[in-house]
């Protein structure tokens, strides 16, 4: 594939890349000489703002071009394959919209670096996502338009053949609570002990006694029951392992029963930094805590997501460089299931002030069940129906779906929703 466009530009490069060889697994090369384009005799296209004879002509709408950020949100009065058309350029153009600009918009999350208002976590809220006020949320649209454009590019010329991408699955669990009881310390112990006793909780005050008697009986202590039901998928954990703080409610990283926790699940899967909620305001810590875990496992941490899905663009990625983070998984909101991003297809992130493309890559996540259950109070099978409808959806684009559950999701008392977790498995 030859792309002549006549001034190519970091946001250019970086959407050719994600475009063809991170979506449609296929090279291309891109030139801003018009004679030489003109002249070759491989399939084509042209993305410039007149059309110089050219058979096949995108009509850029500009963003592509641009250093700066803009402050208004794209408008769409149109549709396209019945999907809401943004960046609506000419109808004589060889398709009526900027693909390319459109892909950049919402991979990049260009909209969170406008200013917004935030939930009580500060946190970009899903519900004005230009995604979710189009319908666009449950959908991996990008993708899906992505593929209309490479099926009407194989129609134009035949000889081009894109290599579909292998569907794969990841099933993620969140380590935010390791023991409800155990290994909390003596003073948070007691604590709990006489708030437990003065509420006349004599059930939990015996739970209490028993799990620091003995961890294994702990409630949240559910990771052989996790690893049964996931046997025959891919398992990733991400810990957390802040300080203790409203929101941070781990053991002390030093504790030795935390430890061996860790130990054990890092010699059979792979364990991810859960950066505490407290790093979101201090973003030194994602470094600190990304070394406390590397010292208990004696292996290097290269992936993480947020505690709280708190992140800030573009500073938190920025952190994630710095500290060595290559992956993250963040990129899911807590309110609403779906693809934050547009995207169910693992790519690189761009810095959108720096208009730099970086080596991160942004994992985007799917589901998760607190927000099926918590947020959105759907039953078990309802959310199993959301979780299937999400799933065909990546299946059919080859993408890749990201579950997160916590560990705490699988007690006894969550039982109908450790049976969404195996459906969903089973799927």
């Amino acid at each position: 594939m030859l792309i002549y466009t006549p001034h190519i530009t970091p946001r250019i490069t970086f959407t050719f890349d994600l475009v063809f060889k991170t979506i449609l697994n296929t090279e291309y090369e891109v030139t801003s000489n018009v004679a030489l384009f003109k002249i070759s005799t491989l399939p084509k296209f042209a993305y410039a703002n007149e059309n110089e004879g050219f058979d096949l002509f995108i009509k850029p709408d500009g963003l592509l071009s641009e250093t700066i950020i803009r402050q208004e949100l794209p408008a769409t009065h149109e549709t396209y394959i019945n999907l809401p058309q943004f960046f609506t350029t000419t109808k004589s153009a060889w398709i009526p919209y900027d693909l390319f600009a459109t892909v950049f918009y919402f991979a990049t999350r260009y909209e969170e670096y406008i200013e917004h208002e935030t939930d009580k976590h500060s946190r970009f809220k899903a519900e004005q996502s230009l995604a979710f006020k189009h319908g666009l949320l449950q959908i991996p649209f990008l993708n899906v338009l992505i593929q209309d454009f490479a099926t009407k590019l194989t129609h134009q010329f035949p000889q081009l053949a894109f290599k579909k991408r292998t569907f794969n699955f990841l099933s993620t669990i969140d380590i935010d609570n390791a023991f409800a009881y155990a290994h909390k310390g003596l003073k948070r112990n007691i604590g709990g002990l006489l708030k437990d006793s003065s509420s006349f909780k004599f059930n939990a005050v015996a739970k209490r006694i028993t799990s620091n008697l003995n961890s294994a009986y702990d409630p949240y202590n559910t990771f052989d029951i996790i690893h049964q039901l996931t046997e025959k998928a891919t398992l990733q954990y991400f810990v957390l392992i802040g300080d203790y703080a409203e929101y941070d409610k781990n053991p002390h990283y030093q504790n030795a029963g935390f430890k061996k926790l860790i130990k054990k699940l890092a010699s059979n899967y792979t364990v991810g930094l859960h950066p505490s909620y407290e790093s979101f305001n201090h973003l030194e810590k994602i470094d600190i805590e990304k070394k406390r875990i590397e010292d208990i496992i004696e292996k290097k941490i290269t992936s993480a997501r947020c505690h709280f899905l708190r992140i800030k663009f573009p500073e938190t990625y920025r952190a994630f460089i710095e500290a060595g983070i290559t992956d993250d998984y963040t990129m899911i909101y807590a309110s609403q299931s779906g693809f934050r991003t547009g995207l169910c297809t693992p790519y690189k992130w761009f810095d959108l002030q720096k208009n730099l493309a970086t080596d991160l890559t942004i994992h985007p996540s799917a589901v998760m069940e607190g927000t099926l259950r918590d947020y959105n109070k759907l039953s078990p099978q309802q959310a199993t129906d959301c979780i299937n409808k999400i799933l065909n959806e990546v299946k059919t684009q080859g993408g890749e779906f990201v579950s997160i559950w916590h560990n705490d999701s699988f007690v006894k008392e969550q039982q109908e929703w450790m049976d969404v977790y195996k459906k969903m498995l089973s799927s």
